[in-house]
C-alpha cells in the first residue's frame, strides 16, 4: 500500500494576525490629503517634507510658504491662505467642542518676512483667545472671525482694529456665524456658517436662536489633565436639545454689508411665503452671483424642500422650484443647485420615477423664467451629488452609483444641454470606471446571488433572479487561490477646482484597497481617456506595505432578494484561513445599523472591529442593507417611513436565517448581533424577536423611545 500526501504549500494563514490595540491606535488609519484647491490651477498643500506649498498644477511648479522648521514650530492644525498670497492663517492647540466644532487659537503668518503673529478681535488684549472660526475674505486679505459667538471683521491681518458685526451672542443659547447643536449635528453637517460673496462687500451669515429649547442635563467627566490625574467629581453641564414635539431653534439668515466697516448694515432674509408661518429648516445656502442667495429650506414635517433665490436690496426669497414627499416618505436635505452664469437655470438633484421600479435620484435642468423641468438623467440608478458645472463645454461632472451596484461610487459626466422634444437622453459617461464606459449604467438584471463557492468566490452576472435557497452542488477540492494583484478602485470622490476652461479635478479613490489621491487634468480632446493623471499627491505607500504583511479576511459582496422584491446587498468578513471544500464550521456576528439613508456594504476601504474579529478571532461577520437603505431609489428607501423598527427588522432576521442555514461553514449555535446607535436599537428587536436566531448580542447605545431621542 502506498500513501499518497500533498506538498506542503505553507501556513493557511499568510501574515501576521491583527491586533486590537493597533486598531484602537489608529495603526492603520488611511492618511488624507491636507490641502484644497484656491485657485482654478493652484493646490494649497502640506507636502511630503512637511512644508506648506502651492502647487500650479498646469506647469506642476510648486513655491514653498512655509519651511518644514517653521512648520514643526509652530504645529498648525488647519492652514488656508489669502488671495494675494501674502499671509497664511494657521489654527494651533484644537479643542474639540462636537462632532464637527472646536476652539482654537489663530495666527497669521508673514510670507514674505516669514513673521507670525496672533489674531485676536481685541488686538490690545495680551491674552491669545480661542476662537471658533476665523477666514479670510474670498477677494483680499481681510479676516472674518467669531469669537464668543459674536462675528467680527477685520480689513488687514495687521489692521490694529476689528469691526463687531453682531453683539447678541450668548454661549449655548444665542449663536451668530456657527451652528448650534441641532444644526451641526443633524442638517448642516459642519459649524461654520459664514459664506461672503466673491467681492467680499457682502456676508451671508446664520443666527441661531436657542432661548426657547429645552436643555438636557448631563454628567461630564472632564479629561486628563497636565498633571496626569481626572476629576474626582463629574460636573453637571447642559445643552440646549430638541426632543420630538418640543420647541426648535428659530433660524435667521442675515446680509452683512462690510464695504464700509464703520456702518455695518444688516438685513435679514425673508423666507419663501409657503414657508413663512410654519417652523422650518434651512438645509443649505450659497451665494451665486454678487447680489443673488440661493438658500434651501426644509419644513418640520420634512416632507416639502423649496429651492428659493433671494436677491439685494429687499432679500426676499422667491421659491424657484420644490420637492414634495407626496405622501411617500421625507424628502431629502439637498444642496444649494449648480446655476448657470446668467442666474435663468440651474441643474439640481431631484426625484425622478421610472416606471414600477419607483423614484431615483437625478439631474435635472430648470429653467426659472419658463418655470420649466428638464430631466438631464434617467433610470434606476442613483445621482449622489453634482461636483461641477462645465460652462464652456457643457458637461455636468457628478458623482452617482452604477445600476445594480448601489456600493460602489464613480465620476460622471453628462451634457448639460436637455435633448430636444422627442430625443432621447444622452447616457451619461463613466469616467472612474475599471473600463470606462460610454454609457453610465448597465442594462444587464441584478447580479445573482453566489449558489456555489468555487471558482475562487467569483460573482458571475447572470441573467436569472436569485432563487430563494441556492442548489445545492458537489463541491470540490481544490487548491488555494493564487494571490491578486490589486483591485480597482470602486469608490471614488471628486473635488474640481475653481471653474476654468480646462478643469482641473482632485479624485479621491476610496476602495476597496487602500486609499490613495491624485489630480487630474479633464482632456476634451480625448474621447477614450478624459481623465489625465497630472500628479499622485496621496499613495499612502507606508500603509500598504502594512497592510501586505497582515492576514486580512476575505471580503464577498452580493446580492439576496428579500420580501417585497427587493434585493438586499450583503457583505461577508470571512477568517483568512477559510476553505469552502472543508468542513469547519465558524461562529457568525451580524454587525447591524439600518438607519434610514445610510449603508453599511460599501466598497470603502477600512480596517475596524469586524476586520479584527474575523482576520484575527476567525469570526464570519456579516452586514446587510436592507430596507430603508439608500443607493437603490426611494422605493426601497422609503420602506421604513412611519414605522421604524419593522421591516428592517424582518429584512436582516431573513437574510441571517437565509446565510446561517445555506452556507455549511456557519455554525448554526453560534450566531450573534451587534449594532450601535441606531444599529444598537435594531440589535436589541433582533434579539426580542421570537425566531431566536440569536445566542448573544450587543447593544452598544440604542435608541429606547424615539420620544427621547
Amino acid at each position: 500500500m502506498v500513501l499518497l500526501t500533498p506538498p506542503d504549500e505553507g501556513p493557511r494563514v499568510k501574515g501576521e494576525r491583527i491586533k486590537l490595540q493597533d486598531i484602537v491606535n489608529g495603526e492603520y488609519n488611511a492618511l488624507k490629503v491636507n490641502g484644497d484647491w484656491v485657485g482654478p490651477d493652484e493646490f494649497l498643500y502640506e507636502n511630503q517634507w512637511g512644508e506648506i506649498s502651492l502647487l500650479n498644477v498646469a506647469n506642476l511648479s510648486t513655491k514653498t510658504l512655509m519651511s518644514n522648521t517653521t512648520f514643526k514650530a509652530l504645529s498648525p492644525v488647519k492652514f488656508s491662505v489669502s488671495r494675494d498670497r501674502k499671509y497664511l492663517l494657521l489654527a494651533h492647540n484644537v479643542q474639540k467642542l462636537f462632532r464637527h466644532s472646536f476652539l482654537a487659537q489663530y495666527s497669521v503668518f508673514d510670507i514674505s518676512t516669514s513673521e507670525t503673529f496672533q489674531l485676536s478681535p481685541h488686538p490690545d488684549d495680551p491674552q491669545w483667545p480661542y476662537l471658533l472660526h476665523a477666514q479670510f475674505t474670498p477677494n483680499s486679505n481681510s479676516i472674518v472671525m467669531v469669537y464668543k459667538y459674536d462675528i467680527y471683521f477685520r480689513t488687514s491681518p495687521r489692521s490694529p482694529q476689528s469691526y463687531r458685526v453682531t453683539k447678541t451672542g450668548v454661549p449655548g443659547v444665542i449663536h451668530n456665524g456657527v451652528a448650534d447643536w441641532l444644526y451641526e449635528e443633524e442638517v448642516l453637517g459642519t459649524s461654520a456658517s459664514i459664506a461672503l460673496s466673491n467681492d467680499g462687500h457682502l456676508m451671508l451669515y446664520a443666527t441661531f436662536n436657542d432661548t426657547l429649547v429645552n436643555e438636557q442635563h448631563f454628567s461630564w467627566y472632564g479629561v486628563t489633565n497636565s498633571l496626569g490625574s481626572e476629576n474626582l467629581y463629574p460636573e453637571v453641564r447642559s445643552i440646549r436639545y430638541p426632543k420630538p414635539g418640543t420647541t426648535n431653534p428659530t433660524v435667521t439668515l442675515n446680509i452683512a454689508d462690510l464695504a464700509n466697516p464703520k456702518n455695518i448694515r444688516i438685513r435679514a432674509l425673508t423666507p419663501p411665503i409657503v414657508l413663512a408661518n410654519e417652523d422650518r429648516y434651512f438645509t443649505s445656502a450659497a451665494w451665486i452671483s454678487q447680489t443673488e442667495v440661493s438658500v434651501v429650506w426644509l419644513n418640520r414635517p420634512q416632507n416639502l424642500s423649496v429651492v428659493s433665490l433671494c436677491k439685494s436690496p429687499m432679500w426676499e426669497c422667491q421659491e424657484t422650484h420644490r420637492i414634495s414627499g407626496d405622501n411617500r416618505g421625507w424628502v431629502d436635505e439637498y444642496s444649494v443647485p449648480f446655476f448657470s452664469a446668467n442666474g435663468s437655470s440651474y441643474i439640481a438633484v431631484s426625484p425622478l420615477r421610472d416606471g414600477g421600479a419607483g423614484h431615483f435620484r437625478h439631474l435635472v435642468h430648470i429653467h426659472i423664467p419658463k418655470k420649466q423641468i428638464l430631466p438631464l438623467t434617467h433610470g434606476r440608478y442613483e445621482v449622489t451629488k453634482i461636483v461641477y458645472w462645465d460652462q464652456v463645454n457643457n458637461f455636468i461632472y457628478y458623482l452617482g452609483t452604477p445600476e445594480y451596484l448601489p456600493g460602489q461610487q464613480h465620476l460622471y459626466r453628462v451634457s448639460s444641454s436637455p435633448p430636444k422634444f422627442g430625443v432621447p437622453l444622452r447616457p451619461p459617461r463613466c469616467l472612474t470606471c475599471p473600463s470606462v464606459s460610454r454609457v453610465g449604467t448597465t442594462t444587464k438584471s441584478p447580479p445573482r446571488l453566489v449558489t456555489s463557492w468555487e471558482d475562487d468566490w467569483e460573482d458571475e452576472v447572470v441573467t436569472p433572479a436569485p432563487p430563494t435557497v441556492p442548489p445545492k452542488r458537489q463541491r470540490k477540492k481544490k487548491k488555494d487561490a493564487p494571490p491578486r494583484g490589486p483591485l480597482p478602485c470602486q469608490y471614488h470622490t471628486a473635488h474640481f477646482a475653481p471653474p476654468s476652461a480646462t478643469p482641473f479635478v482632485q479624485i479621491d479613490c476610496l476602495g476597496p484597497e487602500v486609499p490613495t489621491s491624485g489630480i487630474y487634468r479633464i482632456v476634451h480632446e480625448n474621447r477614450e481617456k478624459p481623465l489625465q493623471l497630472v500628479l499622485a499627491i496621496q499613495n499612502n505607500t507606508r500603509l500598504r506595505e502594512k497592510v501586505a504583511k497582515i492576514a486580512m479576511p476575505q471580503i464577498k459582496s452580493f446580492p439576496v432578494m428579500i420580501s417585497g422584491g427587493y434585493y438586499a446587498q450583503v457583505r461577508l468578513f470571512l477568517p483568512p484561513g477559510l476553505r469552502e471544500d472543508e468542513i469547519t464550521r465558524y461562529p457568525m456576528i451580524l454587525h447591524v445599523y439600518s438607519a434610514p439613508g445610510t449603508q453599511l456594504v460599501t466598497e470603502k476601504w477600512r480596517i475596524d472591529w469586524n476586520t479584527y474579529l474575523a482576520g484575527s478571532k476567525d469570526y464570519i461577520v456579516t452586514q446587510i442593507d436592507g430596507r430603508g437603505s439608500s443607493g437603490q431609489g426611494y422605493q426601497l428607501l422609503h420602506e421604513v417611513y412611519r414605522r421604524l423598527g419593522t421591516v428592517e427588522v424582518s429584512d436582516q432576521l431573513e437574510v441571517t436565517e437565509y446565510l446561517r442555514d445555506n452556507l455549511h461553514f456557519v455554525d448554526k449555535r453560534r450566531v450573534g448581533v451587534y449594532g450601535w446607535s441606531f444599529g444598537g436599537f435594531t440589535a436589541t428587536l433582533a434579539l426580542a424577536n421570537s425566531q431566536s436566531l440569536f445566542q448573544c448580542g450587543i447593544s452598544v447605545s440604542p435608541v429606547t423611545s424615539w420620544k427621547l431621542y
